[in-house]
C-alpha cells in the first residue's frame, strides 16, 4: 500500500514537501521523494543589479541562512577583488554567523521535541525567539545583508553589543542546562537512538558534511579546517557523534547551538578595535569562496567583468534527496518518518537556491 507524507514546514528552511512511502504493515518499505533544486533563478537574480542589489538578493534566499549565504558572496566577490575586510568586521560577521548557526539549530530542534510530543517544545521555541531577536539587533535596519564586500554595511551600535553580551551571558547556563536535562533522558533514549542510523560508511558515500555528517562520525567542519573570517583568530571546538541516528544528530545541533553561543560570548567580550569596512573595487575575473553554514558547507562562485557581476553558481552541501531518503527511511516504522526526516535539518529553502549540490557536480 502506497502512503504519501506531507512535508509541511515544521522547522524554519522548509517549504512543503511530500514523501510517497509503500507501505508494508508498520514498516516502509520503498520511498519516492525528489526535493525542488533550484532553475538557477536565484543566481540569475544576483546579477540583475549592482552589488548592493545582490547582496539583498542573497540576503533574501533562505530565513535561516541569510548570514551564511551574505558572508559567502561577500568572500568570494573580497577574493576577486584582493581586498580583506579589518579585523573587526571579521570578528563581527563571525558573531553574526554562530547567532544564526545557534537559531537555526535550535529551531531544528524544537521541530524534533514537537515530533516527540515533548513539552520542552516550547522552551526550546522561546530560546530560538531570543538568539534570533539578539542577532536582528546587531544586524539593525540591515536584517542579515548587513554583511557586505569589504565588511559591513554599518557597525552595530555598542549599546546593541552590550546589550549581546549580557544576554548571551544570560542565555548560555539555560542551554547548558537544557542539554544536561535533556542528552541523557531515558525518554529521548528510547525513542531516538537506533532510529535513522547512517553510520560512518554511508555518510562518506553519499558525500555528506556538516551536523550531518558530524552526527555519523565524519570530523569535518569548514570553519577549523579551511578556517575563514574570524575562524582564523578564534575557532569553535569540535562537535563529533559516532551514532548516526535521530539521537546523535540531535545532540550534535544541541552541542553545536551551545559551542555558538560560547563563540559569540568570547569575541563580544574581547572585539577588536577599529574599521569595518574597507573600499572595495570589482575587478574582472572569477572567484569561489565557501563557508559552513548552519547546515554544511556553502559555496558562490563569481564572475565578472569588472563592471558588474556576470554570472554566480550557488552550491550547497548534500542532504536529505532521494538516494538519502531512501537509505533513511526504507524498513523504517511509518511512526518514525517524519522524526527522521526532521532530525536531517533539510533546508529546502537552500536547495531551491542551489545551482549544483557540493561533490555532485
Amino acid at each position: 500500500m502506497k502512503y504519501q507524507l506531507a512535508l509541511q514546514p515544521v522547522a524554519g528552511a522548509w517549504h512543503s514537501e511530500q514523501v510517497t512511502l509503500t507501505i508494508q504493515g508498520e514498516y516502509i518499505i520503498d520511498v519516492e521523494y525528489r526535493p525542488t533544486i533550484g532553475d538557477g533563478a536565484y543566481a540569475r537574480r544576483l546579477t540583475q543589479g549592482g552589488i548592493e542589489s545582490a547582496m539583498h538578493t542573497a540576503a533574501q534566499i533562505c530565513p535561516y541562512c541569510s548570514v551564511a549565504h551574505t558572508l559567502a558572496l561577500s568572500l568570494a566577490i573580497e577574493a576577486l577583488s584582493e581586498v580583506t575586510p579589518p579585523l573587526r568586521a571579521q570578528a563581527i560577521r563571525t558573531i553574526l554567523a554562530e547567532l544564526e548557526r545557534a537559531s537555526s539549530h535550535i529551531n531544528t530542534l524544537a521541530a524534533l521535541a514537537t515530533a516527540l510530543g515533548l513539552r520542552d517544545a516550547a522552551r526550546l521555541s522561546r530560546l530560538e525567539t531570543r538568539i534570533r531577536s539578539i542577532l536582528l539587533n546587531l544586524c539593525g535596519r540591515y536584517e542579515a545583508a548587513v554583511i557586505r564586500p569589504g565588511g559591513l554595511a554599518e557597525e552595530p551600535d555598542e549599546s546593541a553589543l552590550a546589550s549581546a553580551e549580557q544576554a548571551i551571558n544570560e542565555l548560555l547556563p539555560v542551554m547548558i542546562a537544557v542539554a544536561e536535562q535533556t542528552i541523557p533522558r531515558r525518554k529521548l533514549l528510547a525513542r531516538m537512538v537506533d532510529i535513522g542510523v547512517l553510520n560512518t560508511a554511508a555518510a562518506k558515500q553519499f558525500g555528506l558534511a556538516g551536523p550531518l555528517a558530524r552526527a555519523s562520525g565524519i570530523p569535518t567542519d569548514l570553519r577549523t579546517d579551511a578556517p575563514y573570517a574570524g575562524y582564523t583568530v578564534l575557532a569553535p571546538a569540535f562537535v563529533v557523534e559516532e551514532g548516526g541516528d535521530v539521537y546523535a544528530r540531535a545532540v550534535v545541533l544541541l552541542l553545536e547551538a551551545i559551542e555558538a553561543l560560547r563563540v559569540v560570548a568570547r569575541w563580544l567580550h574581547n572585539l577588536p578595535i577599529g574599521i569595518t569596512q574597507e573600499p572595495i573595487q570589482l575587478r574582472a575575473g572569477e572567484a569561489t569562496a565557501t563557508v559552513e553554514a548552519p547546515r554544511g558547507p556553502l559555496r558562490y562562485t563569481v564572475r565578472s567583468d569588472g563592471q558588474s557581476l556576470t554570472e554566480v553558481q550557488i552550491g550547497i552541501a548534500p542532504q536529505l534527496d532521494r538516494l538519502l531518503a531512501r537509505s533513511l527511511l526504507q524498513r523504517a516504522a511509518v511512526d518514525d518518518a517524519l522524526l527522521i526526516a526532521i532530525s536531517t535539518d533539510p533546508c529546502t529553502a537552500c536547495w531551491q537556491a542551489a545551482t549544483y549540490i557540493i561533490g555532485r557536480e
